[in-house]
């Protein structure tokens, strides 16, 4: 089954995350196909993109039984799964398109940067966003690479270290959502239309360009560390336990009892 989805809307290229029953968790499979329908879009005559998820939720983060299960692996077969998500990430970033992001439900962890990673967020009024790969003994390692371009250090490092889940009203205020909308993919197509009527697309993408390497001008070495990190962390003896308590209980650990 397919697990991400693509087709235009006039002049706007509209990527449906379609896993539903995982939440659109980032597992390896979703994470390859959207990296090739990127590479698609980006090679189409689309001049915007929207990026929303079937089902309750946006994007609910990392797969946790992959993660739990990766921690057995060699070392070099886990980096290479965290550069592969990295690279999506980098290609999305470096998208000539306008980009947006429709937000329903859940956007936790990698995929409350993937929404960040777009050039718009527009939010349900029932959008919960929050960075809970502490309480797993994780790290979020590759989004906090760009997440400061949307998030001052400090403020993101408190969102990191005590997450609590964010409404979209909140989230607009830290600087993770730019706009609420009752109807969040009608509003951000309505959007992506309305740039691609304003905008030259050349100049959308040269400007995005120029802003990238103005604000993030190491971004493929930062998330090639980022990528170790993420790696080394998974097997942890904190990390295998945070995930298995989740994995088995349903709930964030008590650090303070293990």
């Amino acid at each position: 089954m397919a697990e991400v989805r693509l087709h235009e809307q006039g002049a706007v290229a509209i990527l449906e995350l379609d896993a539903p029953a995982t939440g659109n968790a980032l597992g390896s499979a979703l994470v390859g196909e959207l990296a090739r329908a990127v590479a698609e879009v980006r090679g189409s005559s689309a001049r915007a993109v929207v990026l929303h998820g079937a089902g309750k939720h946006f994007c609910t983060g990392a797969n946790l039984a992959e993660v739990a299960a990766s921690a057995e692996h060699p070392l070099a077969e886990r980096g290479a799964d965290a550069e592969r998500l990295g690279a999506l990430y980098s290609a999305w970033l470096r998208l000539p398109q306008f980009t947006v992001a429709a937000v329903r439900g859940a956007a936790f962890g990698g995929g409350a940067g993937l929404a960040a990673a777009c050039d718009l967020v527009v939010a349900g009024p029932e959008a919960r966003f929050q960075f809970s790969e502490v309480r797993l003994g994780f790290v979020p390692a590759l989004i906090a690479v760009f997440l400061v371009r949307r998030v001052p250090p400090a403020r993101l490092f408190q969102l990191f270290a005590d997450p609590t889940p964010l409404t979209a009203e909140e989230a607009r205020q830290v600087g993770l959502v730019d706009e609420v909308a009752e109807d969040p993919l009608a509003r951000a197509v309505a959007r992506a239309e309305a740039v691609t009527a304003k905008a030259a697309p050349s100049a959308v993408a040269a400007t995005k360009k120029l802003l990238l390497e103005l604000t993030l001008p190491h971004l493929d070495e930062q998330l090639a560390l980022a990528a170790h990190l993420n790696a080394a962390q998974r097997s942890h003896p904190e990390c295998r336990r945070g995930v298995a308590h989740f994995l088995a209980e349903h709930s964030f650990p008590d650090w303070s009892k293990l």
